[in-house]
């Protein structure tokens, strides 16, 4: 894996600091006037070159480096806290015994987690060969990923009665950015130029056990809860196995800011003062597998997320590598739930609506924030979809063919600030920049079951008849107004 770094400005600590852990350095190089013109701030410029990653045990050699099933390197997420009586008490007579049912917690592992060039196969976590793994270049020196500081200037802070004028520092918003390449208009046709990138597969395995929370790590029983409170037994099926393998998709566009927030809200007219000079956060999240405009049953493609449980091995059902020291399961090809071109572009806050983390000294919240009616906030908010181009309402929907215009000729905008999901076979009006899901007898979308199943042994493969088509589905110009969580009782 190398990692190349250029300099974006002159070179700072942090650039030193992050020169000094690369795997593999090259020259610094600056760019072009050109491609920094709409960059202010200082920062570091990466590019990811021959590269992708799986989780593999510790024990694994070279020659266990292509053999997918010893990637069983894990992540452990370990359920704390005891549980309430309230949970406890099944029939809710008032008391626990033992003629209540047994409640156990989730205990989960993560295996063989991998990123990687797609090989088209919706049922291997890595291509077979470590060459067909590689991404070829993770961006470009003309459109790297970014880490970088930068200033807006003239953000409205949340005070209706203020106006921000030039220079205003009150109105100024700092900011540290991590950014994905942008999304090409016209897609690169090889390798160095950027293609891997929009040709990814994700893939990874998990095993999730109820546990007997009244005993202890490494204890034999630990997953053999029974029925009745305060039992054990080893013939419960108290393990569900799942593989998830998404492939052909990119993030290019994605990028998250962190920053502090203005001041000037009060508690009036819907808004907070929890909202001033608190750690603010701002991100998109584009999450694109392609065009899907031509993408019929007669036409498909090999964008397919698939989420499958069914093993061709017979694992015993309380086994797990990280437990027992067992294998890699292999899966079922054609089993599970297949989702056909998924393009997720989702907006989490602004600069001008921002995502907010912070606590009431007891507990902790996250609020994305009221939009204010100040027009100078909401107008950069909303949208006209009679008008797109509209100079007053700055707002649009981010969608796999435009995310906003942030004036970058040959790449998609950043600044959208609504989102969209769709999912299989999907019409585009570019008039509007408006999604509708094809509602043709023939549209793909979720499948349970694979299209063309695809023999295998020990298990036959499915029928024909077995495959389910849902057909597509589309959430288009989703905002969102107001969002809080907030924790109870710490």
């Amino acid at each position: 894996m190398a990692l190349n770094y250029t300099n974006i400005f002159n070179q700072t600590l942090l650039a030193s600091l992050m020169t000094l852990t690369t795997v593999s350095v090259y020259a610094l190089q600056p760019l072009s006037d050109e491609n920094l013109s709409a960059t202010t701030g200082e920062g570091v410029a990466m590019i990811p070159q021959d590269a992708y990653f799986v989780f593999q045990g510790e024990n694994s050699t070279a020659a266990d480096l292509m053999n997918r099933q010893k990637d069983t390197g894990y992540i452990h997420l370990i359920p704390v806290g005891p549980l309430t009586d309230a949970a406890l008490d099944t029939n809710k007579n008032g008391t626990v015994g033992s003629e209540d049912h047994s409640v156990g917690k989730a205990d989960l592992f993560v295996y063989g987690l991998a990123l990687s060039k797609s090989d088209n196969n919706h049922n291997t976590r890595l291509a077979a060969t470590d060459k067909d793994a590689r991404i070829g270049s993770w961006g470009t020196a003309t459109n790297p990923w970014l880490l970088r500081v930068g200033t807006e200037n003239q953000v409205p802070n949340f005070d209706l009665n203020k106006t921000c004028i030039s220079n205003d520092p009150s109105c100024q918003v700092p900011f540290l950015t991590l950014e994905a390449p942008l999304m090409d208009t016209v897609r690169p046709t090889d390798a160095a130029n950027g293609l891997d990138a929009y040709k990814l597969k994700m893939a990874m395995w998990a095993d999730a056990f109820v546990l007997d929370p009244s005993r202890k790590e490494g204890d034999p029983l630990l997953y053999q809860l029974g029925e009745k409170a305060g039992t054990s037994n080893a013939d419960r099926a108290n393990r569900l196995r799942l593989q998830a393998i998404w492939n052909n998709f990119s993030i290019n566009g994605s990028n998250i800011k962190i920053f502090q927030t203005l001041n000037g809200a009060s508690n009036q007219a819907g808004m907070s003062a929890f909202y001033n000079n608190t750690l603010g956060v701002a991100g998109l999240v584009r999450l694109n597998s392609g065009d899907g405009q031509n993408l019929t049953t007669g036409n498909k493609t090999a964008n397919i997320l698939r989420l499958s449980t069914r093993e061709t091995s017979d694992t015993p059902n309380l086994q797990t590598p990280a437990i027992n020291n067992t294998l890699a399961p292999v899966f079922d090809a054609n089993e599970g739930i297949f989702i056909h071109n998924l393009n997720a572009n989702i907006v989490l806050g602004s600069l001008y609506q921002p995502l907010i983390l912070g606590s009431d000294g007891k507990n902790f919240s996250l609020e994305l924030t009221r939009i204010p009616n100040k027009p100078e906030i909401y107008k950069k908010i909303y949208t006209d979809y009679s008008n797109p181009n509209s100079t007053e309402y700055a707002g649009s929907t981010c969608n796999f063919y435009k995310c906003g215009n942030n004036g970058l000729n040959g790449y998609q905008g950043t600044n959208a600030t609504h989102s969209s999901i769709t999912i299989g076979s999907t019409s585009y009006n570019a008039a509007n920049n408006t999604l509708s899901a094809y509602k043709g007898s023939d549209a793909v979308g979720i499948s349970f079951g694979a299209v063309n199943p695809i023999p295998q042994t020990p298990n036959a493969a499915l029928p024909a008849s077995n495959f389910k088509n849902m057909g597509s589905a589309v959430i288009d110009g989703v905002l969102i107004q107001h969002m809080k969580i907030t924790t109870k009782g710490l």
